[in-house]
């Protein structure tokens, strides 16, 4: 197997993974992990989630702002087909012996609000988060230290917006804006773990980059 994939080739194998990586973290958001040390708590989603935003900043930095803005409404477009057949099977009916209806619609209903938060919160956050990296980036060699800021800044916006609309009016204010804080600590960590391979997918994707690319 040939394993040497040229310029375009690398973008559609990280609008693949970016794609992925959006719809399995609003699939696990549904379970809530209590982080127990100091009250913490936050959606599993958080495990993957920081994934989109390092892709995000990737795709950004190496094809262009305009080719990180269609890669999000392809991420859109991905999530909305799985909710969609996610959807569909519950209606479906089921023989007498299959005992996993329960356990399949716990998991797969979600409230539109959380979605329409989930879609908004995705949209304005990554869009944030490709704009500044083209900023910070323009005329520049790539900068870890530059992009970790865009990302940390691309997910307490996403944060603020997601889990605000999504809970409001069910939680405190006080439990809101913890869950904000923990979630967004923890993709910090998660993000600056990640720096060294997110420079090293950077240059990889560089390479066989064309003169008019």
């Amino acid at each position: 197997m040939d394993l040497n994939f040229d310029f375009t080739e690398k973008r559609v194998i990280l609008t693949v993974f970016f794609c992925m990586a959006f719809t399995i973290a609003n699939l696990i958001t549904v379970k809530i992990i209590n982080i127990n040390f100091l009250g913490m708590e936050t959606p599993a989603g958080v495990l993957i989630y920081p994934l989109v935003y390092i892709l995000t900043n990737v795709i950004a930095d190496v094809y262009g702002e305009r080719t990180a803005q269609r890669t999000l409404v392809l991420g859109i477009a991905a999530d909305v087909l799985f909710v969609f057949m996610t959807t569909l099977i519950l209606f479906l009916p089921s023989p007498d012996f299959f005992t996993g209806d329960a356990a399949l619609s716990f998991v797969f209903t979600q409230t539109p609000r959380i979605l329409i938060a989930s879609y908004i919160s995705y949209l304005i956050g990554n869009l944030v988060n490709a704009r500044l990296t083209t900023i910070v980036n323009k005329g520049t060699d790539y900068s870890s230290i530059k992009n970790y800021a865009v990302i940390g800044f691309s997910q307490l916006v996403d944060n603020f917006v997601f889990i605000g609309l999504a809970f409001v009016g069910m939680y405190s204010v006080v439990d809101i804006l913890i869950m904000i804080f923990t979630h967004w600590l923890l993709s910090l960590i998660w993000s600056a773990i990640a720096q060294p391979f997110t420079t090293m997918t950077v240059r990889w994707a560089e390479k066989g980059k064309p003169a008019e690319a």
